[in-house]
């Protein structure tokens, strides 16, 4: 399943929901209180939502794990054309 293609919103919910009941361990930093689902291969890299591409991850609170995951994963990217590039060619 995947949310870009042929993932309904409710399903998404109800998968999240899922791995965050499952734990609330954050798998970045081993931490409790994770508030959100990290898609370990991001789905801009041909992750999925198969739910072993997915864990708990601290987003909106501290120490915001998965925001700066995301920051760093995407550090390389430059816009030219008004579009995102990086250097490898993946991206819009």
């Amino acid at each position: 399943m995947s949310r870009s293609v042929g993932g309904s919103s409710r399903q998404w919910r109800e998968l999240r929901a899922r791995i965050l009941k499952a734990s609330d361990v954050c798998h970045i930093c081993g931490r409790p209180g994770a508030d959100a689902v990290d898609h370990i291969v991001p789905l801009a890299r041909g992750g999925t939502n198969d739910p072993r591409n997915l864990a708990p991850a601290h987003h909106d609170v501290e120490p915001k794990c998965n925001r700066v995951k995301g920051d760093r994963e995407f550090a390389p990217i430059v816009r030219r054309s008004g579009s995102l590039k990086r250097p490898d060619g993946v991206g819009g």
